[in-house]
């Protein structure tokens, strides 16, 4: 059973629908990762032209952040619904979204200056998890930023993921993922979860947005 194919197949439209009044109801600048996100990179305004949000459902989230940063905003997710959803009506020019996954990005290399996988690595099939980190590298450019927002309970965890037979969440620190092959720098990490602003003592609660930089040569010659 592979995740990503089963998000692709509907259960992404049926994740959308669940949330769909939520999103609506929501103001994505005043959501703590996106505030986030604004206020730290809000120096690097002028060079972050190119922005991919991965797992962007109906591209509310990457609608502001390329607002924000007068930016041109790309999304992607596994949702048709969604990406229907977020089609209508927005600003061709300025913000591309499409279904996909996160393990075959449709996007050329060095393309954008800001990657963000809002929400979605924790629902990557493991098999692809790999592939996924890759594919976030190969578009962004040297000296770009990649955020993370997910789970971070401080040790790996696994449950079921709406009691749906087969189907998993996995809770684990990715950024360690991008920094532990040198290639990325930590720049700041925001601690929450979805019921309180601030750290949660609740492991399985624990939410975090990380944003990284990507070195523009990862070694020193010595």
């Amino acid at each position: 059973m592979n995740q990503n194919k089963i998000f692709l197949e509907g259960e992404g439209d049926l994740w959308f629908n669940r949330n769909r009044s939520k999103i609506a109801e929501g103001d994505a600048a005043c959501e703590p990762d996106v505030r986030f996100i604004i206020d730290t990179l809000l120096p690097f305004r002028d060079e972050i032209r190119m922005i991919l949000k991965i797992g962007c459902s109906n591209g509310w989230k990457i609608k502001s952040l390329a607002k924000s940063f007068d930016a041109i905003g790309c999304g992607i997710d596994p949702s048709a619904s969604a990406i229907a959803s977020g089609n209508s009506g927005t600003e061709k020019s300025k913000i591309k979204l499409s279904q996909g996954s996160s393990h075959r990005l449709p996007y050329q290399d060095n393309e954008f200056d800001l990657v963000y996988f809002g929400f979605c690595l924790y629902l990557c099939d493991r098999s692809q998890l790999l592939q996924s980190i890759a594919e976030a590298d190969r578009v962004l450019r040297p000296g770009g930023f990649v955020v993370v927002t997910d789970f971070d309970p401080g040790s790996a965890r696994k449950r079921s993921f709406l009691s749906k037979p087969g189907l998993f969440s996995f809770k684990q620190d990715y950024s360690r993922i991008f920094i532990e092959s040198n290639g990325y720098y930590l720049v700041e990490k925001h601690s929450f979860s979805h019921t309180v602003a601030s750290f949660d003592n609740k492991p399985n609660e624990r939410v975090s947005t990380q944003i990284l930089y990507k070195e523009m040569d990862s070694y020193i010659e010595s």
